[in-house]
């Protein structure tokens, strides 16, 4: 049956998607531990507000930074602040950051992957949803009609 082959192979995609998302948790959380604990000085912020229709919107802080790197180049780069708090004289406290020791170029807020942990279960339940998905679909496209 075709429906059941186009069921297998979304559920294959899906399993694809969650396995991604564990990856990608990991490799971000093994960033933060391995890289380079660096300073860098915030340039400009700008803050980007994304709706999600009915449920509101949120808000988040992005911030454009600059780092003089180990090998003493000047780096910049941007990424969403995680939980900022501002001075009330106005002046901007330094940035902490991660910088890549073998690329300085390479860099990333410290502090914005907190999540790994919920994003990494996410994954796992979005992948294990989508391989019971397929086997249903494989199920399906070898029934006899």
């Amino acid at each position: 049956m075709f429906f059941g082959w186009i069921f297998a192979g979304m559920g294959l995609l899906f399993a694809g998607i969650g396995v991604w998302i564990v990856v990608w948790s990991i490799i971000s959380r093994q960033r933060l531990s391995t890289w380079t604990p660096w300073q860098a000085t915030i340039r400009e912020v700008e803050t980007r507000t994304t709706s999600s229709g009915d449920h509101g919107s949120r808000t988040r802080l992005i911030a454009h930074y600059e780092y003089r790197g180990p090998d003493g180049g000047t780096y910049a780069s941007s990424g969403t602040l995680p939980d900022r708090r501002f001075r009330l004289d106005g002046t901007v406290p330094p940035l902490d950051i991660v910088v890549n020791p073998l690329d300085p170029s390479k860099s990333m807020i410290a502090g914005s992957g907190g999540g790994t942990g919920c994003a990494i279960v996410f994954g796992i339940i979005f992948g294990g949803m989508g391989l019971l998905f397929a086997c249903v679909g494989l199920g399906l496209a070898r029934a006899p009609m």
